[in-house]
């Protein structure tokens, strides 16, 4: 591990901002350079909301999905989650207004996701719901939603199947519900130049034994890749990206982003969490997912003797900013009594990580997205929570970020 000194340069207008160098593994040489970076005020997104999701079109329109208790959950009798329903929240030009977007009668509670959404080269967006429900012979069936007019208006569902034998039919989570499934959609869905669709996604196969720390009946996870070459209608196996019994959860929440720019273009780098107090894992691929190197911490050097520390958080974003910077956001659950929202930045193409910042210390779900809605320009969003964990008191909010290289 390097031990000489490294000087950080650092000019922040933050609530608070934690100087020091992100790195993978001991032999990566952190960045000296710099960030200057400002925040911008809190705007509310989503009264009551939480565990948010956002989708930026390349019009420009932001969509935000989130999760609010379900009116007379007692009551409901449909197909999902009683106790939560989806919520989403769109925004076009103005970060401050929001509007509801709501789904037609016949659609029920309309798409259930948690991020995996893609904008065609050709314009449509496809947006995935985050269940495939077990069906049988190794196979899953899960619900596809489009969009001609940047989600004004939705059509669907359609049906899409997936063919991993692999996968276990279903598996339990961490409120003790069981799902029937053994694989959940999250964040990424990426077109490749040739047209076929790449989704990172997470579950749990037949020969995965270990329990998670939270319920024995909550087997820990491993992180995938599918590929689809019919536009998301069928998908089959690429790879595991990472497994094995890792922190309390295993390998989950994946976040993919390919590098459209730079000695690395193509590159594909990969996020995921591993627990609540556990750190953050990183895997890259030259080879369009098909192999992955073995995943790292993310280890942040806090000193300038030095010394370093991992990173942790939950359900990372990744995003390429359009002068080639990588953005990750994170956040704390109470569990690692350090409340709070973070960003981090790479300015090596994932190499080394730089410049925590931190963008509230409210008690929060720990779940974010970051887009960038300008060059240079970031917005974030991310729930808070009064009082406690479980307050029904909660709202997703979002901020600016003003990123400028020294």
């Amino acid at each position: 591990m390097r031990t000489n000194r490294v000087g950080v340069l650092t000019h922040v207008v933050a609530l608070l901002l934690i100087q020091g160098h992100l790195m993978l593994g001991s032999d990566a040489n952190p960045v000296d350079g710099a960030l200057d970076i400002s925040l911008g005020p809190e705007v509310r997104v989503m009264e009551h909301g939480i565990f948010p999701y956002m989708t930026r079109t390349r019009e420009g329109t932001l969509i935000v999905a989130g999760t609010v208790l379900r009116p007379n959950a007692e009551n409901y009798t449909g197909p999902n989650y009683p106790r939560d329903m989806p919520r989403t929240m769109r925004s076009t030009g103005n970060v401050a207004n929001w509007e509801l977007w709501e789904p037609t009668a016949s659609q029920g509670d309309g798409p259930i996701i948690s991020g995996c959404t893609l904008q065609l080269t050709s314009g449509p967006i496809l947006i995935f719901d985050y269940y495939t429900r077990g069906i049988g012979n190794g196979k899953f069936e899960g619900q596809l939603w489009r969009s001609e007019d940047q989600w004004k208006t939705v059509s669907g569902p359609e049906k899409f199947l997936v063919d991993l034998p692999q996968a276990r039919q279903s598996l339990g989570d961490d409120r003790g519900d069981t799902i029937p499934t053994g694989i959940l959609w999250h964040r990424t869905i990426l077109e490749l130049p040739n047209g076929d669709l790449l989704a990172g996604i997470y579950g749990v196969f037949e020969e995965d034994k270990s329990p998670s720390q939270y319920r024995a009946s909550m087997q820990k996870f491993r992180a995938l890749l599918l590929r689809s070459r019919d536009l998301g209608k069928s998908w089959s196996y690429v790879s595991t990206i990472a497994a094995g019994p890792m922190g309390q959860e295993g390998y989950n929440e994946p976040v993919i982003v390919r590098l459209s720019q730079g000695r690395n273009e193509g590159r594909l780098i990969c996020l995921m969490r591993t627990g609540r107090q556990n750190p953050i894992y990183q895997a890259e691929s030259d080879e369009e997912g098909t192999s992955w190197n073995q995943a790292q911490p993310m280890r942040w050097m806090y000193s300038e003797y030095g010394e370093w520390k991992d990173i942790v958080g939950v359900d990372p974003d990744l995003i390429e900013m359009s002068n080639g910077v990588l953005v990750c956001s994170f956040g704390h659950k109470p569990d690692f009594n350090d409340n709070g929202i973070f960003v981090v930045f790479s300015l090596d193409q994932g190499h080394s990580w730089t410049q925590v910042t931190r963008l509230a210390m409210d008690i929060t779900g720990a779940y974010t997205t970051v887009r960038e809605i300008s060059p240079g320009k970031l917005f974030v969003v991310y729930d808070k929570r009064d009082g406690t964990y479980r307050s029904p008191s909660r709202r997703i909010l979002g901020r600016t970020i003003e990123v400028k290289l020294n």
